[in-house]
């Protein structure tokens, strides 16, 4: 089928199913991947977001560090991802997840058939010689060290894979000075990474880590994250997450063809991958060397543009506490989406691998605010679970805009608390994203829409954080 023709196809399927309403950017998508995913969509019952979501995530890990980008001078990076997708039990979290990765877990299995054939080979030699390693890239049970000695193993990447991802991070810190937690503030970061054991003859050191991670997680519980200090070090900055605006199941339609039109989905998903999965390093050094691609005179400038207008802003706040941290990463995610974007047009036939252009900037640029949109309707979920009950009493006494005076007057009066907690109310409300600070001694409740959208995200130049 003509690109033109899917195209038009793909425009008559998202109008009909009426795709806008999500929120989810999917024409930024290159026309095959729309098609697959309009497929599954329909013939699988997954949501949108979900879907689409996590195939951007197995791009990535597809990918791995083969290809990394050039953002500004020296600094690059790859296109590793940190996802969570968010929503209520039985919403279909898991299944588009296995779906996206199935081509690399059939990957994965043809390497542990090879790996078995190996050992039995090196054990009937008497084990002489150099022993067989497992590679594989998908990992879901495993310590801080078996990560890095997988990722030693398949230098390209490791995807950390789990279905209740809270668990992997609830018991994150029976590890030793939260090992696991650094590993993945450094790698996302690209900085590299070591571990020496004294049970383990070769220390492992991974000069350019790509890992990424992806995970499901139910809308009650991923307020866990803000009690766990992700906040604080920065990890909750670097993941991106997705819940659908909608938390409806879609009805079953009793059709003949479901499980072929599933099928065929399926295969064309993998042909596209396995497209990814054939990228290599630069095969004319003798070490493994990534492909590094700048973006185009074009490319480069909107992308300048569009992150200068953001530091316009932000130089415009005073106070260091009321600069928002996550916004920081921005221009890292958008690269590293608009790299993943221009590796599935080219694997999608597309476009070209030469280079990164300004369609693959937009695309990212719109894919990360879908995100931060998605991230914000999060926090306005959480808010009130992550916020203690007195505190929201005194919010329900108080006005939509007030001083300190008048809120220390309604706790006294009203509460019977003393001045020194109601202040501690107001810093747990800002905490919690329920108020902010308009200026010195000045509150504002912050509301929010039914999509989850707050007033807090209409006035770019307004700080985000309160003290005091």
């Amino acid at each position: 089928m003509a690109t033109g023709r899917l195209e038009l196809c793909n425009r008559i399927r998202m109008e009909a199913e009426d795709i806008e309403r999500t929120g989810f950017p999917l024409e930024v998508l290159p026309q095959a991947v729309q098609s697959v995913i309009l497929d599954m969509a329909t013939y699988e019952n997954y949501k949108i977001e979900f879907i689409a979501t996590a195939m951007l995530s197995a791009v990535s890990a597809a990918l791995g560090g083969a290809y990394r980008i050039r953002i500004k001078g020296d600094w690059q990076s790859s296109g590793a991802l940190y996802v969570i997708l968010v929503g209520r039990p039985g919403l279909g979290k898991t299944p588009p997840l296995e779906a996206a990765y199935r081509p690399i877990r059939k990957r994965d299995y043809a390497l542990f058939k090879v790996y078995e054939t190996e050992m039995e080979a090196w054990k009937a030699a008497g084990e002489n010689g150099k022993k067989p390693v497992l590679k594989h890239t998908v990992v879901s049970d495993f310590t801080p060290e078996s990560l890095l000695l997988t990722h030693h193993n398949n230098p390209r990447s490791v995807v950390i894979l789990v279905d209740e991802i809270m668990g992997m991070f609830n018991s994150a810190n029976r590890y030793t000075n939260g090992q696991l937690i650094e590993q993945l503030l450094t790698a996302w970061s690209g900085g590299a990474l070591d571990v020496t054991r004294v049970n383990s003859p070769v220390p492992v050191h991974i000069e350019h880590p790509c890992i990424n991670i992806i995970g499901t997680t139910q809308t009650k519980r991923v307020h866990e994250l803000l009690k766990k200090g992700f906040e604080e070090n920065g990890l909750l900055d670097r993941i991106l997450f997705v819940m659908p605006k909608s938390p409806k199941l879609s009805s079953w339609k009793n059709r003949d063809d479901d499980g072929e039109r599933t099928s065929l989905a399926a295969i064309r998903w993998e042909n596209i991958l396995n497209k990814v999965l054939a990228l290599d390093y630069d095969t004319e050094a003798e070490e493994k060397i990534p492909h590094v691609l700048s973006m185009d005179r074009e490319a480069r400038e909107y992308f300048f543009s569009w992150w200068n207008r953001k530091v316009e802003r932000i130089n415009r706040i005073e106070d260091d506490a009321e600069v928002d941290s996550r916004e920081m990463k921005h221009p890292a995610h958008v690269a590293r989406l608009a790299l993943i974007i221009q590796v599935l047009r080219h694997a999608s036939g597309e476009s070209h691998l030469q280079f990164i252009d300004v369609s693959s900037v937009k695309a990212g640029i719109r894919l990360n605010d879908y995100f931060e949109e998605s991230y914000t309707r999060i926090r306005s979920f959480v808010a009130n679970d992550a916020c203690e009950d007195p505190p929201k009493v005194l919010l329900s006494m108080l006005p939509d805009t007030f001083d300190t005076k008048t809120a220390i007057t309604v706790g006294k009066e009203r509460q019977c608390v003393s001045e020194r907690t109601v202040m501690n109310y107001l810093k747990e409300l800002c905490r919690s994203r329920l108020l902010r600070k308009s200026k010195a001694g000045h509150y504002e409740k912050i509301m929010y829409d039914k999509s989850g959208k707050s007033n807090e995200s209409n006035d770019e130049s307004s700080p985000r954080n309160c003290n005091g």
